[in-house]
This record gives C-alpha cells, sequence and structure tokens, in this order.
C-alpha cells in the first residue's frame, strides 16, 4: 500500500538528523536557534562578538529525501555586517535550484519535484537567523538525508565565512565540500580566528573525517600574539585538535592580502608574512610527529599576481572564492586520502 501523502512539520526539534551544520539549537520566542559553537563552549571564550557569530547559520541547512510537492519555511534574519547579501539557497539532487531572497523576516513556500529527492535548503551564511517554521507538504516519504561523504569541518576567518559570496552556496567551503562530496561544518568567524580552545573542542565534537585550519588573517588583525607567543600557541591548538580526532588536518596560512599587511608590522610587531613564516614553521614541526598533517601556502591560492580577486585587498570577491575552490578542492582531497603511517 502507498503511504498516504501528508503535511510533515520537520522543524529541528522534530528531526535533528536533517539540519546538520549545527553544533545546537535552542528555543528561542517564536522559533529555534541555530549555533555553530556551542552556548557552553561560547562561555568559556567570553566574547560577545564570539555568540553574535556563533547565531549565524553559516553552513547549516535542511537535508532530507522526501518525495513532498512543496516546502515551507518561515524565518527571521537580522542585519548583517556591511549589507552582506542575505539569501537562503534551494538545492535538488545536488543541482542548485533557487537562490531566495531572506532578510528580515522570510516566508516561503517553494516547489519541490514531488518524486523522491534528495531536497536542501542552505540558510543565510552572513547574518544571525532564526527559524519559526518548517514543513513539507503531500509528502509520503521523508528521512534525514545520509551525508554526502566524509565530514568535513573547516575553521578560519572572513576569509573563510566569506560574506562577500552572492548566497551560501557560493563560500568557498561550500564550492569545495560540492565538489568533493564533503558533509560540510562551517567554522568560519569574522574577526575571531584566534585560537580559541573552546573552538577546538567543538571541532572535535564535529566527528570530522578531514579538518582545515585557515590561520593567520585574524591574528595579524588583532595583533593577538607575539613572535615570541604565535609559535607555542599554534602548536597547541593543532595539538587540541588532534587529541580529539584521528582525521587529516590541513593546516592553511592566509591567503595573500595587500602591501597594507603583508609588509607592514602590526601593533605586536609583525607583518602579515613573517605571520605567515611562523604557521609554516609550525606546520613543519608538527608534521615531523603527525603523517596526517599537510600545509597548505595560502599565497599558491590567491597570489600576489591576483589582486584583482581581492575587493579591498584582503577579503576575495564571490569570483575570488570560485578560485579558492578550484585550488584548493584537489589539495583537500589529497589530503584526505594521506596513508596513516606506521604497521
Amino acid at each position: 500500500m502507498t503511504a498516504a501523502r501528508t503535511t510533515r512539520r520537520i522543524l529541528p526539534e522534530d528531526l535533528p538528523e536533517a539540519w546538520p551544520g549545527a553544533a545546537t539549537w535552542t528555543g528561542v520566542a517564536g522559533g529555534a536557534q541555530p549555533w555553530r559553537l556551542a552556548p557552553a563552549q561560547l562561555a568559556r571564550i567570553g566574547s560577545t562578538d564570539v555568540a553574535e557569530l556563533a547565531r549565524i547559520p553559516n553552513g547549516v541547512r535542511l537535508a532530507v529525501e522526501t518525495d513532498a510537492r512543496r516546502l515551507e519555511l518561515a524565518l527571521t534574519t537580522q542585519e548583517s555586517h556591511a549589507d552582506a547579501p542575505r539569501r537562503a539557497d534551494l538545492v535538488i539532487d545536488g543541482e542548485h535550484s533557487a537562490t531566495l531572497e531572506a532578510g528580515g523576516r522570510t516566508e516561503l513556500l517553494l516547489d519541490l519535484p514531488g518524486s523522491l529527492s534528495r531536497v536542501e535548503l542552505w540558510l543565510p551564511h552572513t547574518a544571525p537567523t532564526v527559524l519559526h517554521q518548517a514543513l513539507l507538504h503531500e509528502a509520503s516519504v521523508l528521512v534525514p538525508a545520509p551525508p554526502r561523504g566524509p565530514r568535513w569541518t573547516v575553521h578560519g576567518s572572513s576569509i573563510t565565512q566569506c560574506n562577500e559570496a552572492e548566497s551560501p552556496r557560493g563560500t568557498w567551503p561550500a564550492l569545495v565540500a560540492a565538489q568533493n562530496d564533503y558533509e560540510l561544518t562551517a567554522l568560519g568567524l569574522s574577526g575571531q580566528c584566534h585560537l580559541d580552545p573552546p573552538v577546538a573542542e567543538t571541532i572535535g565534537r564535529s566527528r570530522p573525517d578531514l579538518v582545515t585550519l585557515c590561520i593567520g588573517a585574524n591574528i595579524y588583525g588583532a595583533s593577538t600574539f607575539t613572535e615570541r607567543s604565535l609559535l607555542p600557541a599554534l602548536i597547541g591548538f593543532v595539538d587540541h585538535v588532534r587529541r580529539l580526532t584521528p582525521a587529516p588536518i590541513v593546516l592553511m596560512s592566509t591567503i595573500t592580502s595587500g602591501p597594507h599587511r603583508e609588509d607592514a608590522p602590526n601593533d605586536a610587531g609583525l607583518t602579515q608574512r613573517r605571520l605567515r613564516e611562523i604557521v609554516h614553521q609550525g606546520a613543519e614541526l608538527l608534521a615531523a610527529e603527525d603523517p596526517l598533517l599537510t600545509v597548505v601556502d595560502g599565497t599558491e591560492i590567491i597570489t600576489a599576481k591576483e589582486m584583482h580577486l581581492l575587493g579591498d585587498q584582503l577579503h576575495p570577491t564571490p569570483e575570488g572564492y570560485r578560485v579558492m575552490a578550484e585550488r584548493l578542492a584537489p589539495r583537500m582531497a589529497e589530503a584526505l586520502v594521506s596513508p596513516v603511517a606506521g604497521p
């Protein structure tokens, strides 16, 4: 007997496995709040800026297999930094279907194929968002979609959060995940990538099969560490991640920026060029004991001759993120298949 088609509510409290990308969800007035870093970890960081970023559902998405004919959602997206686009992406069977404006209170009613399909709805990647309602109409089949492939967790700065991308699927981590069939957890934190131990805990709890750490841009911008303190802090953070997961780790230094960063000492006395050298030094020391750690030199991903890909000599344009993804996808694939040393 064929199951009857009905309307099914699919909020995170109803079907938590159908909402990958978030560390947790909490109830708020009128809806559900996604968190990329759990509140308990945020309390250990003690930063209101990080807490605000944690409520941005960058990489958070609905992912189900269903034969529903329509998807209904209601959400509220707050203001974004520098008027970055606030949009959602609908993906059907891995193919982009629609990009939807999602500023303020937004109610969406989206047509679906009506035959068994993998349906993904990527929430806005640039601003805190609360989900009020999520319904599938005329569905006889509804199950959480299985992971697309290996679980990949990426941590970095605004260059990893990608506010300049045109929509959630246009960030370089989302583009790499689509190309390599990875299940993404996106921990780009604009201005707040400072080797915080609670972030290492969040990375470990995501149960990754591959970890990518993009380190340097915020440490330079905020003068977080000196020549004396950066190397041991970096090694300590990566060691912390390693204790929590056996997954391969890719340590990536920051992409090339303009001379105002590359050659100008910050308040801690480090140029971005020197900071990058220290990251590479740390990677070499770590790799000597960890065969599953590899390094990517960010200056090979966006080079000094490609400043046209940086809108402000720091953040890539949408095209810049596409170039990053094209160059990083094979690097990530290579790291994931690296052999384990020893018998």
